[in-house]
This record gives structure tokens, sequence and C-alpha cells, in this order.
């Protein structure tokens, strides 16, 4: 059964960009339990006028877009989670409709980076 035990616990970088603070575990019904560890650098839901709107369900899709994630997943999966965590935390049919087809269909970012991946490491 889709469960989120507990909500993540976070640390704001800048405006966008996020990391876990310590462990986030949710468990699906697609792909089972997942812990995503702390340090890992997210940006919630980065898609415009809906940004942030659903943030527990954007850092389990964010983790599983990952090329490097556990479990490693498809693109479809990854959205299918998404969508699955949406319904758990009740964001409106519409919305989230909306945001898992743009997640399915938006092109390019899928399995670019790595779990360590760490923006503000990283940024040039």
């Amino acid at each position: 059964m889709t469960h989120i035990p507990e909500m993540p616990v976070t640390q704001v970088i800048d405006y966008k960009w996020s990391k876990v603070f310590k462990p986030f575990v949710f468990f699906s019904d697609i792909i089972g339990r997942v812990e995503i560890p702390p340090e890992f650098t997210f940006d919630w839901e980065s898609v415009p006028l809906i940004r942030g709107t659903s943030k527990a369900a954007g850092l389990p899709h964010d983790y599983l877009s990952r090329k490097d994630s556990v479990p490693v997943v498809t693109k479809k999966v990854a959205a299918d989670v998404y969508m699955e965590i949406m319904v758990y935390l009740k964001t409106p049919a519409w919305r989230r409709w909306l945001k898992y087809l743009i997640v399915l269909l938006w092109p390019g970012y899928f399995h670019k980076k790595s779990v360590a991946w760490k923006m503000y490491i990283n940024r040039a």
C-alpha cells in the first residue's frame, strides 16, 4: 500500500534547490520500499505555473529520474510513482494528470544526473 510514514526533512539551498536532511522513506505499490539518502539534491518540482504544488511527490520523482537510483526505473515507472504519490496526497485530479503528462512527455532530463550530483558543487 502506498504510504509515506514521515514527510521529508529537507534543507533549502537557494530559491530552487533543496537537499534531503535525513533519509526519506516511502512505500510504493509499484516499486516497493524506497529510501532517498541524505544530501540528495533536488528541485521539488520544476514545471512552470504548477511548480511546487505537490512537493512531496516531486522529491521521489526527482530521485527516480536519476541514472543510479535504487531501484533504477524507466521514465514511465518514475511518472507512475509520481502519480501514485499525488493520488495518496490527494492532489486535485486535473493537476496530477497535467503534471503526470508533463513529466512523462518532457524530453531530455531523465537519467542525466547521478544520485550524488550536487548543484551547489557542480554550479559553473
